[in-house]
């Protein structure tokens, strides 16, 4: 009992400690045990590793190719810890995404849930950890995370200056510091969110005339100076080439003409559900009722504050400058996931609770309940689908206990969410218990990653191939960054079969063996492949790809 009670003693005194120790527990072994994905991770670590070997630290390149599609802080990280590591860990990666989510959980705390109980502290840090694109973005190996920490800290800092929380001035340097640093970690958006949301703001306050004291030579002279220092260096690296691709091709080509991830301007309307799920319905609603006037002009609950007037102004402007982008993907909305997720305790403190966000937590409560339910029977033989039963024969690891456990834990969790809601009607305790079970059910789930990584990246494959011999790869996506794990480049004849069989005729007796790498059911169709790989080859299988050496 005295354990119990000390134990409710400090999580009462430290309420976000305790979920993102939980948090931390939970998603430890997926980022412990998982391979890096091939089409990000892979070319970061492959990018950082010719870094070091050339000696360069503000101009990159890709097999020789200049990269100048992202500033350099994110690869110093990758770099540090491949020096500090003597290899490329996926754990220590993953903490620098990890980290600054739990930081904006507690820039964001500090904001809004100041005279919040712990219960509801603890509901709202798990509300924004668990909302999907945000919990993705927190264990995958990306800039994002880190960007949009430096946002939250930029406009954090812009209100403590306007509210004249700060008494000694020094929040005035570091908006444009924090503002810079975004800039530096991921790019244009970095630098365009916090002075564009704190124009907004501004302006819908009336205050106009203000925006020099914020957004003024002093704010935009430390950005420039910061900045004419990293082209400076970048030109001494990579020359004039270089800084060219880096400030028009991979800013304005992006903006204006989008080379890759091109999306219709609706676009974001319609990804902005499943990322911010499964609380979608609660916080857009909160969106929504934030932007309805009311008519009650003398009621000082009806009014909105400086906080949720700043909120809406960085949810608005930000979304719509997004959209206006023709390079859109779900990721890209990270800045906006804290402050819409922030939005409803901050409107619920306004408005009261209302009947519509009972409705809003049931709903997506049922449908894991359902989901869960669903999963487990289909894993336990008793629902039949033939397309799922095909897949579930493909994925035999979906079938073990572990991952039955997952749905398990996700299926009671929305039960019990349900159940609470209906019968203690609190919004805390349910929205805690869906992100617990969420977070729970990736815990469990994680202890088959290891038979699932041949799915998700190369490193598999990559292992079986002998040391001593060339490698040549057909019908494997992106596959030119494998030199991580093979320590040496590849040849890739894409989809051409005969070249493949062509290069390995005409290699001379006595020469180095060749180990083709190639997706399976695209070897199984080709009877020349077949015939070759009887005859000459050795193969071994690994998820859904063949190494197959020749000697």
């Amino acid at each position: 009992m005295n354990n119990k009670l000390q134990i409710n003693k400090i999580i009462e005194k430290y309420p976000l400690a305790a979920v993102f120790l939980f948090t931390l527990v939970c998603l430890l072994p997926a980022m412990l045990l998982r391979d890096f994905t091939p089409s990000n991770e892979l070319r970061y670590l492959s990018i950082a590793d010719e870094a070091i070997a050339n000696g360069n630290f503000f101009a990159f390149t890709n097999h020789g190719i200049p990269y100048a599609d992202k500033p350099p802080l994110y690869f110093w990280i990758v770099m540090l810890c491949r020096v500090l590591f003597g290899s490329h860990c996926c754990l220590a990666l993953s903490l620098f995404s990890l980290i600054p989510a739990f930081v904006i959980v507690s820039v964001m705390d500090s904001w809004v849930m100041s005279r919040a109980s712990t219960a509801d502290r603890m509901s709202m840090a798990m509300m924004l950890l668990t909302c999907g694109m945000f919990l993705g973005t927190a264990v995958v190996l990306r800039m994002d995370m880190l960007m949009c920490m430096f946002i939250v800290l930029a406009l954090r800092s812009f209100y403590r200056s306007y509210t004249l929380e700060d008494k000694t001035g020094i929040e005035s340097w570091l908006m444009p510091v924090w503002t810079f640093l975004a800039l530096f970690t991921k790019g244009p958006v970095g630098l365009i969110v916090p002075p564009l949301s704190i124009l907004v703001f501004l302006i819908a306050e009336g205050q106009w005339r203000q925006v020099g004291r914020y957004l003024g030579w002093k704010t935009w002279g430390i950005i420039a100076g910061l900045s004419a220092v990293w082209i400076f260096c970048a030109y001494l690296d990579g020359g004039r080439e270089y800084i060219d691709n880096l400030l028009f091709k991979q800013t304005v080509g992006r903006a204006v003409n989008a080379f890759t991830h091109n999306k219709p301007f609706w676009f974001y309307l319609t990804a902005i559900w499943w990322c911010i799920a499964p609380c979608c319905l609660l916080t857009v609603g909160a969106f929504i009722t934030s932007l309805i006037p009311s008519g009650k002009k003398k009621d000082s609950r009806s009014t909105r504050s400086d906080v949720e007037m700043l909120f809406v102004c960085v949810i608005v402007s930000t979304f719509l400058m997004l959209s206006s982008f023709s390079s859109k993907l779900p990721v890209y909305l990270c800045p906006l996931f804290p402050f819409i997720i922030y939005l409803f305790p901050v409107v619920l403190e306004r408005t009261g609770g209302r009947k519509w966000m009972v409705w809003a937590i049931a709903i997506p409560a049922a449908l894991l309940a359902l989901a869960g339910a669903a999963v487990l029977l289909a894993l336990s033989g008793a629902l039949h689908i033939d397309e799922l039963d095909q897949m579930l024969e493909r994925y035999q690891f979906a079938v073990s206990l572990p991952v039955k456990i997952g749905a398990l834990l996700l299926a009671t969790g929305g039960v019990s969410s349900l159940w609470i809601l209906i019968s203690k009607k609190i919004w805390n305790l349910p929205v805690f218990i869906i992100g617990a079970s969420m977070l729970l059910m990736v815990y469990a789930s994680s202890y088959v990653i290891e038979q699932v990584n041949p799915y998700i990246g190369y490193g598999s494959v990559c292992s079986v191939v002998p040391e001593d011999s060339d490698v040549a790869v057909l019908y494997i996506r992106r596959p030119e960054n494998m030199d991580v794990y093979l320590g040496r480049d590849i040849v890739d004849y894409k989809k051409d079969v005969d070249a493949f069989i062509e290069a390995l005729s005409l290699r001379e007796e006595g020469s180095a063996p060749l180990t083709l790498l190639i997706d399976s059911s695209r070897m199984e169709k080709s009877s020349e492949l077949m015939r070759m790989v009887s005859e000459r080859g050795s193969c071994t299988y690994s998820g859904p790809y063949c190494a197959v050496t020749f000697r």
